[in-house]
């Protein structure tokens, strides 16, 4: 009676032993599973990073495609700017307005640029705004120009390569100005008007109000 009671236990312990192995085995292979998951979950994590950042410096590289100097410029209003001009001069003081194609330096009386004739700029940052939209602030330079012909003001300009003239400006066409030569301590007359010159906008380096 013991020995088939010892027969029949055998089998069952061989039973149980194989249920646990398959369990253990089960779990074994889902901790696989749930590893290859997180892998792959790690991997796409990683490549969504990457697309991000490579999205993120797309889009600032696209950004400052659209800076301007005059952006530049603009955002660094009243800060103390060192210009070098295509006459050899350099200029250095606080930057006081900046328009479409124009910046004023502080000096005497001002003195009026013209962005085509600045060579390099120190002193700035890499920050830029965009043009706020003011009406002075999207006058161009020949614009400028025509308010002081229209005011009658006596002007000092630097052109390129070293010349200077002291007058009043006459006119001014699309892309150069008259400049009535004049000693610059008289007003425009007749009399002591020496000579008209022609002067390109490409030649003008820097104006100054007398």
């Amino acid at each position: 009676m013991s020995l088939k009671t010892r027969r029949r236990v055998q089998p069952v312990r061989k039973i149980r032993f194989r249920s646990t192995s398959r369990m253990e085995t089960g779990t074994v292979r889902r901790m696989r599973w749930e590893e290859l998951f997180d892998d792959i979950e790690a991997q796409f994590d990683e490549q969504e990073r990457v697309a991000a950042a490579t999205d993120l410096v797309d889009l600032v590289r696209g950004e400052r495609d659209q800076v301007g100097v005059v952006d530049r410029l603009r955002a660094h209003v009243n800060a103390v700017l060192a210009l070098d001009l295509r006459d050899g001069s350099n200029r250095r003081g606080t930057l006081l307005d900046v328009g479409r194609d124009w910046l004023l330096l502080e000096g005497r009386s001002g003195l009026l640029v013209p962005t085509s004739a600045v060579l390099s700029v120190g002193g700035l940052s890499r920050q830029a705004l965009k043009d706020e939209g003011k009406v002075g602030r999207r006058l161009r330079f020949g614009w400028v120009l025509r308010g002081l012909a229209r005011d009658r003001t006596a002007v000092a300009i630097d052109f390129w390569p070293t010349g200077h003239l002291d007058g009043t400006i006459d006119q001014v066409g699309a892309d150069h100005l008259d400049l009535a030569v004049h000693p610059p301590d008289v007003a425009r007359r007749v009399g002591e008007v020496r000579q008209v010159r022609t002067i390109p906008f490409e030649a003008v380096a820097a104006i100054s109000v007398r």
